[in-house]
């Protein structure tokens, strides 16, 4: 079942519609047309109640206001890109820098500020966006559709995009997840699987140096299960420069088991990422600070993570033959997808 629902106006007077996806056990999820953000999702715990497990606000107008990306799909493209520019075909595009010198996630009014039209399918909802040539300095008019559907607390998203000029582009989910329920105090307790053997250093500006390196022996190898604390409390220089926590890419090639798998530690729930992309971002929730959310609940570092399937960031700018190509040539209809399956 789906259900639609008025969340607000935007300040130009364009009504802001949520979607509430209801599944055959009483488990839900939200999606707003504005930023095609998670708004809330419902799952069981072991104790048979439902937990919110995502972090969020109670209004329109303070997604309006938001800085931190809470549940935002992210684009043209994800993660950080140097010095805010690419050359492409012979032409240096200047992006938005809002990352120091560097720009992060498109951008400062990128995809995650932008309203989305939506279409009610049978057991799915289209969000269509049209980014304009030079929309944050990107090339090319851009058109991209996510298809959202909640199944057997399963929510699938699938991206499909197309460009009229060649591009670099990078989509993913920026939800912050607590599966203790959001609101419920840190998440440094959960236990962590990530299926990659490699990861990509970060250097004092969080930026991915390629190539990637091997995992083993080091607090960011999490091919068996971990709690994320017990990496952090190896005060490693890398983890430390990354605000206490991790903020670090990690190269993920088998498509055929997921991603990633997160376990609650008060609940039980566990979820499971699944994506076509070869890479995923681990945050954990390093400068969320004290910011207030839903509920009248407050958010404080560490009180929520992401898992953030996407293309390898600043990958344009990366000449080695190795470095996966994140060009799409225009007319070029490119498809990818994330799940978040809840157990």
């Amino acid at each position: 079942m789906i259900q639609k629902s008025l969340f607000g106006t935007m300040p130009d007077g364009r009504k802001v519609y949520n979607y509430t996806f209801i599944d055959s056990k009483g488990q839900s999820v939200t999606i707003s047309e504005y930023a095609c953000a998670i708004i809330e999702s419902k799952v069981l715990a072991q104790d048979g109640k439902l937990y919110d497990v995502t972090l969020g606000y109670d209004t329109l107008n303070e997604y309006l206001q938001d800085t931190r990306n809470f549940g935002a799909i992210v684009g043209r493209y994800a993660n950080r890109i140097a010095l805010g520019q690419f050359t492409l075909n012979g032409v240096t595009y200047h992006l938005e820098r809002n990352n120091g010198r560097n720009t992060l996630h498109g951008g400062v009014q990128s995809f995650r500020k932008k309203l989305f039209t939506s279409t009610l399918k049978d057991n799915c909802v289209e969000f269509k966006l049209e980014s304009p040539d030079l929309d944050c300095g990107f090339p090319g008019n851009f058109t991209l559709i996510e298809r959202a559907s909640f199944i057997d607390g399963a929510l699938k998203m699938e991206y499909e995009y197309i460009c009229d000029k060649d591009t670099p582009a990078s989509i993913t989910n920026h939800n912050y997840f607590n599966l203790n329920g959001h609101g419920n105090g840190s998440i440094l307790n959960h236990e962590l699987i990530i299926n990659a053997a490699r990861y990509c250093k970060a250097d004092n500006e969080l930026l991915a140096a390629w190539p990637p390196v091997n995992v083993e022996g080091t607090p960011f190898d999490f091919r068996s299960t971990k709690k994320i604390i017990d990496g952090i409390f190896t005060y490693s220089p890398e983890l430390i420069n990354a605000k206490g926590g991790y903020d670090h890419c990690y190269e993920t090639p088998e498509h055929d088991k997921p991603a990633a798998i997160m376990k609650g530690d008060k609940t039980g729930i566990t979820l499971e990422v699944y994506s076509d992309m070869p890479a995923l971002q681990f945050y954990s929730g390093n400068s969320i600070g004290h910011t207030p959310g839903k509920n009248g609940a407050y958010y404080n570092d560490h009180e929520g993570f992401a898992l953030e399937c996407q293309q390898f960031p600043n990958a344009m700018n990366i000449i080695e033959p190795s470095c996966p190509n994140v060009i799409i040539k225009a007319g070029q209809l490119t498809k990818c997808y994330i799940t978040y399956k809840f157990a």
